[in-house]
């Protein structure tokens, strides 16, 4: 018992957090002794309530003994310290880099990624950012073709923006309709960040957040708009139609899975034409035949 305490203690602490700053404890943190990420932010502003979920991720991806603290400060509450700072407008970031308490402006991207990839290279680092396991297939303008061409594939991709409300909405039911399909090879649910590629997205007349487009099987490719339920339900049955799979929501099989239709017609000939059942019994095997090459 002791030592399971021991060790829940440890890991709470093993890792940074996004850290509170105050008129009380800002001189403290902000003291030269080390790398300091400061978000000034307003609870009321739309753009700081966007951050705010990609900055908790910054927070959580860097250990507590990596040099580095990842904070925030509500300037709106303690005016003295974003007019000290000259922070004019939501959200602000600045960099006080270690040896130092004069800040430099971060000016760099508001992704997650963005700002560990900022610190690393700042502070020496190659931490990696901490990304909860997912059956989406993130795609790139590096990796699009590839997957989504692909033509023994049928692919659904989700094209979004990560400040997009419906985005985020629809986010876990995606997640649950990708895991749904694992068990399928030729299957894929995807997503794409529309907004961090906006040119590449454009190819595919992208107007609004979040678009869903189909790529079915085969050589000659056409995006086709989905714009049906946005429930996992529907989203399952849609790939199901398209692809040509059994799958339940949860990611089991429907009772029609492994059944052929026309083999269902021979049975009920066979059972009310007795008078014909050679001819049938021949006609089914060839069709069972067929099944097993296919």
């Amino acid at each position: 018992m002791k030592t399971s305490l021991i060790l829940l203690v440890v890991l709470a602490f093993a890792f940074a957090e996004v850290k509170v700053l105050t008129p009380e404890n800002f001189d403290t943190v902000v003291d030269g002794s080390q790398n300091v990420l400061v978000k000034f932010y307003a609870p009321w502003c739309g753009h700081c309530k966007t951050l705010a979920p990609e900055y908790e991720k910054v927070g959580e991806t860097f250990n507590a003994g990596d040099g580095v603290v990842i904070a925030e400060v509500d300037a709106d509450a303690h005016k003295e310290i974003g007019g000290r700072f000259e922070v004019r407008g939501f959200p602000t970031l600045k960099w006080f880099p270690k040896g130092s308490t004069e800040p430099e402006d971060y000016n760099g991207g508001r992704d997650a990624a963005d700002f560990v990839e900022f610190v690393n290279s700042r502070v020496g680092l190659s931490r990696r950012l901490r990304t909860a396991p997912t059956a989406v297939v993130v795609l790139t303008p590096e990796n699009f073709d590839e997957i989504v061409y692909d033509p023994t594939k049928a692919v659904l991709v989700k094209f979004y923006a990560p400040w997009c409300g419906h985005c985020k909405s629809l986010a876990p039911k995606w997640e649950v309709a990708a895991k749904a399909f694992q068990g399928e090879t030729n299957v894929v649910v995807a997503d794409f960040d529309a907004d961090k590629y906006r040119d590449f997205a454009q190819k595919f007349e992208v107007t609004g957040f979040p678009t869903l487009k189909f790529f079915g099987f085969g050589d000659a490719k056409e995006d086709e708009p989905y714009n049906g339920e946005r429930e996992v339900e529907g989203i399952v049955r849609y790939l199901n139609s398209k692809a040509g799979t059994f799958r339940t929501a949860t990611g089991g099989l429907t009772p029609d899975a492994g059944r052929i239709a026309e083999l269902d017609e021979l049975a009920f000939s066979f059972m009310n034409e007795p008078e014909k059942r050679e001819a049938i019994l021949a006609e089914a095997e060839a069709v069972a035949e067929d099944a097993k090459n296919y």
